[in-house]
């Protein structure tokens, strides 16, 4: 990442991968090396206000933030996390509980800190929900929270109140596409929500007046080839075009509008994708072994 985002000094290139002609190149690198394989599992990423980086380490129980030269600048313990996403407040919210055992137990939920703080302190912003995964705000400030255990979404008001009717509504919805709700991003008046166990590889739009009116917004594998793609989080890129990561590591381009995708690279598991604040064209992206990249669209 350039400038304030960047997570790490130098970037390692990645081995060269073949792309589809119906794809733009990517060019890819390492900017964030994992220090133990797995273990530094990297579930999500987001950026707060001052395009700083922060990385969920999901089975370390926190989220980190780095800086250039690699080293943890600032630490904040989260219980399983999951999305970062940055608050129309200026708040990091985080997803905590994003494990089928906490989901059973009903132990998910959001925390909230201030980023700029010197030693940041979380507060839970909601609590008692199930396996709290992805999640988006809309312009509205609503906060959209992907339960994949359930295969809901959860819609959590400004007040952080969760609106029950709205919830049984998406997930009536998503039930009819498949299985495995898991990454969200706001679109206008549209939620995309990445369906990981769907045997396409589905992504619904969810319309957020009325989430029963869903309708599929691309399958990305409609003819299911030596197995499942597993679509996990995803980004809204340049012209609205949807950047997904698979756990089966591909980094796929979606359009929405017309139904088609493409894959831009394959290599390791994918868990996350981020587009860079400082340069659209810039995807940042999360990896089961815990390996931060970074994919420059050309």
């Amino acid at each position: 990442m350039s400038g304030p985002v960047a997570l790490a000094g130098a970037d390692a290139p990645e081995p060269a991968t073949d792309t589809p002609a119906s794809c733009s190149p990517v060019n890819l690198a390492t900017v964030l090396p994992t220090r133990a394989p797995l273990a530094d599992w990297s579930e999500n990423l987001g950026f707060d206000a001052a395009g700083n980086g922060w990385v969920a380490r999901n089975l370390r129980n926190v989220v980190e933030r780095y800086n250039r030269d690699g080293r943890v600048v600032a630490s904040v313990p989260v219980s399983s996390p999951g999305a970062i996403r940055l608050g129309p407040d200026g708040l990091l919210y985080v997803t905590f509980g994003n494990s089928p055992v906490a989901g059973l137990a009903r132990q998910g939920g959001v925390l909230r800190f201030d980023p700029a703080a010197a030693a940041p302190q979380p507060e839970i912003f909601v609590s008692g929900l199930g396996q709290a995964n992805g999640a988006a705000f809309d312009s509205a400030g609503n906060l959209y929270v992907a339960d994949t255990l359930s295969n809901t979404v959860e819609r959590i008001r400004p007040d952080g109140t969760v609106d029950a009717g709205w919830t049984q509504r998406a997930r009536n919805a998503l039930a009819a596409n498949g299985s495995g709700a898991d990454g969200i991003v706001a679109a206008g008046d549209v939620l995309y929500v990445t369906l990981l166990e769907s045997p396409t590889a589905r992504i619904v739009a969810l319309p957020i007046d009325d989430p029963a009116r869903a309708s599929v917004a691309v399958d990305l594998s409609p003819a299911p080839l030596s197995g499942p793609l597993l679509p996990d989080d995803l980004a809204i890129g340049p012209g609205g075009l949807l950047y997904v990561a698979t756990g089966s590591g591909q980094l796929v381009r979606a359009d929405p509008a017309d139904h088609t995708s493409c894959t831009l690279l394959s290599g390791q598991p994918l868990t996350s994708v981020a587009v860079n604040p400082s340069d659209d064209h810039t995807l940042i992206l999360g990896t089961e072994g815990g390996d931060v990249l970074k994919a420059h669209l050309t």
